[in-house]
């Protein structure tokens, strides 16, 4: 009998689960080579993977990265946050205001990839590479009140296309809160935290891709997008899973379709007010995450666009015609849809 999807994605909700797996499938001997750093098992290590390791390892969790790395034609394109409000139409950063925002409190947030909606030519990046991997951390800014260590969650959508083709765009879409178990909600203590978006590409199957593969296939499913869930886990424990994704993603070229350090988010005035530096506001509502280089495409098309069951279409568009017409609107940008929920409520004593 073939395991559910929701029955694997339950029983790989723990770091206690992928430490597991990666013990299970890489020899003692292997662990430590891919867990070094390239270069010092004595393999060439080009600027690009060296670049790559060092995001995973270090630069993930610092939020000013994006603002002090150099500008190449080599350096990966940033994930950017847009808030689609159905009166403004769609708004970045302080734009989105702040009208309506709580006080204080605690803030419930969930997470939700409606779609995922590459451009033409990310397409063809696809049909040319061996997989692609989706990752999604949240972290709280502040340790719940009976804790002394702040929690994060991660979620991680592998794709594993056939014969190099990616499913039809109705299948491209991705729940984190299905890989966190029965979990309905992240909590906030203060209403702030972080969040990054990280999407890349492989040239050649790397250990990440074939660990995602050997699960798929001991289990007999076929998935052309696989989740993988580690909910409430300590801060430490997230620093230790960025470091395998490092050392586990190293032996193939990364081509990444966009990449973001941690990013401030808010939904109370206390939040806001107690971080210094860029910050975004989390509203309840639609945003999208596209990348920094797809921007000035985007704003030059956007006046007239609307999100309509998930996707980007021209406004008098049919629920009937959605994803036909989502295929031919701005096709120049990738973008991933993405529905919140945040819900504030009194703080914990």
């Amino acid at each position: 009998m073939k395991t559910s999807r929701r029955d694997l994605l339950s029983a790989l909700s723990s770091i206690s689960a992928l430490s597991a797996i990666c013990s299970s499938w890489l020899s003692a001997d292997t662990i430590g080579q891919v867990l070094s750093k390239p270069g010092d098992s004595g393999e060439q290590s080009s600027e690009k993977v060296q670049a790559t390791y060092d995001f995973w390892s270090e630069d993930i969790r610092n939020p000013d990265y994006g603002r002090t790395r150099s500008i190449g034609p080599n350096v990966a394109p940033r994930a950017v946050c847009i808030y689609y409000d159905k009166s403004k139409g769609f708004v970045t950063g302080s734009d989105i205001g702040d009208i309506g925002l709580p006080d204080r409190g605690d803030v419930n947030v969930l997470v939700n990839v409606d779609h995922i909606r590459p451009s033409t030519n990310d397409q063809s990046r696809f049909a040319n590479l061996d997989g692609g991997s989706l990752r999604i951390d949240l972290q709280q800014s502040t340790p719940m009140p009976s804790l002394t260590e702040r929690l994060a969650w991660t979620a991680i959508a592998a794709f594993l296309p056939e014969n190099k083709k990616l499913p039809p765009l109705k299948d491209m879409t991705f729940d984190p809160g299905t890989t966190w178990g029965k979990l309905t909600s992240v909590a906030f203590p203060g209403g702030g935290g972080t969040w990054t978006w990280n999407f890349f590409l492989q040239h050649r199957k790397s250990r990440w891709m074939q660990l995602f593969d050997t699960i798929r296939s001991s289990h007999g499913l076929l998935l052309p997008i696989m989740g993988l869930g580690l909910p409430a886990i300590a801060v430490t424990a997230l620093l230790t899973v960025d470091k395998i994704v490092a050392g586990l993603t190293k032996d193939a070229n990364t081509d990444w379709l966009f990449q973001s350090a941690d990013n401030f988010i808010y939904a109370t005035k206390e939040a806001r007010d107690s971080f210094e530096g860029s910050k975004m506001r989390l509203k309840q509502g639609m945003y999208i995450v596209i990348p920094s280089t797809h921007l000035a495409s985007f704003s030059k098309q956007q006046a007239g666009l609307v999100i309509k069951d998930g996707l980007i279409v021209p406004a008098n568009t049919s629920s009937l015609n959605v994803m036909d017409a989502a295929q031919q609107t701005i096709p120049d940008v990738t973008y991933i849809t993405v529905g919140v929920t945040a819900k504030v409520r009194a703080p914990l004593k």
